[in-house]
């Protein structure tokens, strides 16, 4: 195993402590970089990394005086994923095609990080324009595994240890399945939460910007400075909240050894005294089962990579080239029929969450723990992706190892109510977080 215990809560602490410099954190990043960076793949490949963080630590440094107050960030370094454009860094977004062709603004989520003195620790690997293709990244929990897909480099990053908060983004899994094959917090927002400007978008009736933690404090400390209009609890909860489970098919898409950790978790938190319900969900099992939400992200790609795709069609993978030819074919007026039944799927959900008094909705966060990378599965969509086609916030908290491998419990809650999530999750956490010891750092 490549861990290394991180808290972004602890850095953010030690900011204004007589002393502190960016060096106080750059320098553990840089030793931690040079050495598991080899192994674990998480960054895209870059000439001059050291010459670069030299360069930002300088800034800050030039910006903030010795006595001047810092911003909560400040000097602490910050993986984001390569589907997001970072001013002065190539944005490739695991492809062939050219960063000059893939160029755009710096979105206001990275100018928001860079204004609380964050340090962009680099780009990290996804997936080809996070739909699919062969990535480089590896398990820190083991190498022969794969991180997931597709912010497969952003998971890998923190759960090694080498950065206390990365940025990722979701479309069917790519937040919550890395999160729970890595070992650590993956929180996506709700559906338009965080702006999407200065992302390439791949289907943009899912595609959600999310984050990654460690641990779950750190994730409401992220989450508070980053999620615009934060408005967090001032205290715990003062209840246990109403656990809901789904009945039917949503159920059986896990192998045998994770329905049985899961069970497992679920009686722990009944001796706890949290009451849990089964619920008949408002959605079809063709929803589950079907290529409707598969049919839909391909139509949307297709549109997204239209000029580009006609141009430099032999520079796309196999894999993407398939998935926009597909795309082509599915007419505007599917789309639309889709993107109606996402907002009354959302409708649905509050309406029986009201209706059976619950607060959360509780699964495992995948089917299964990381597959081994010759399988060539980076994750399944079927446990996060209906929670992402309805756009409601959800957040894997780790909850148990199989044979070496990290597995995640998935807490799902309201639109809107991201805070109310993590508030209740804050309350699961303790009896729930695999508690597995990482080497300090």
């Amino acid at each position: 195993m490549l861990l290394h215990k991180v808290s972004l809560t602890e850095m953010m602490s030690r900011i204004h402590e007589p002393g502190y410099s960016p060096e106080t954190v750059l320098d553990p990043y840089l030793e931690r970089y040079r050495q598991l960076e080899p192994h674990i793949h998480a960054f895209v490949p870059e000439g001059e990394v050291e010459g670069r963080l030299d360069s930002e630590k300088a800034l800050l440094q030039s910006i903030y005086s010795a006595e001047e107050r810092k911003p909560a960030l400040y000097g602490i370094p910050v993986a984001i994923k390569d589907l997001l454009h970072v001013d002065g860094l190539p944005t490739r977004a695991g492809s062939q095609l050219s960063a000059e062709l893939l160029a755009g603004a710096q979105g206001s989520l990275v100018t928001k990080l860079r204004a609380l003195g964050a340090v962009i620790a680099g780009k990290t690997v996804t997936e080809e324009f996070a739909y699919n293709g062969p990535i480089a990244t590896r398990n820190p929990h083991n190498l022969a595994h794969t991180p997931g897909g597709s912010s497969a480099g952003s998971a890998a990053a923190v759960a090694a240890g080498l950065c206390p908060l990365a940025v990722g983004t979701q479309t069917l899994r790519s937040v919550i399945a890395p999160a729970s094959f890595c070992g650590v917090v993956g929180f996506k927002p709700s559906y338009g939460r965080v702006p999407l400007d200065g992302v390439l978008l791949f289907s943009p009736s899912f595609d959600t910007i999310g984050f990654f933690t460690q641990n779950l404090p750190d994730m409401e400390a992220a989450a508070a400075l980053l999620v615009p209009d934060w408005e967090a609890p001032a205290a715990t909860i003062p209840r246990k909240p109403v656990l809901g489970i789904p009945k039917g098919v949503y159920m059986e898409l896990m192998s045998a050894e994770v329905k049985g950790v899961f069970e497992a978790n679920i009686t722990g938190l009944k001796q706890l005294g949290y009451e849990i319900r089964d619920v008949q969900m408002p959605w079809e099992d063709e929803l589950i089962y079907g290529n409707a939400m598969l049919r839909f992200i391909e139509g949307e790609l297709a549109r997204e990579h239209e000029d580009r795709f006609a141009e430099h069609r032999v520079e796309y993978g196999l894999p993407v080239q398939e998935a926009i030819l597909r795309g082509q074919q599915i007419p505007e007026e599917e789309l639309e029929q889709y993107r109606t039944r996402q907002r009354e799927l959302r409708r649905d959900l509050m309406e029986l969450m009201d209706q059976e008094g619950l607060d959360l909705w509780v699964s495992p966060a995948q089917g299964g723990t990381a597959p081994k990378i010759e399988e060539r599965n980076t994750g399944w969509a079927g446990m996060p992706a209906v929670w992402g086609f309805a756009g409601v916030p959800t957040v894997t908290l780790p909850a148990a190892t199989l044979e070496g491998l990290p597995l995640g419990f998935q807490c799902i809650g309201r639109y809107g109510e991201d805070e109310t999530l993590l508030a209740w999750a804050r309350q699961l956490w303790p009896h729930l977080a695999d508690k597995q010891p990482l080497p300090a750092k």
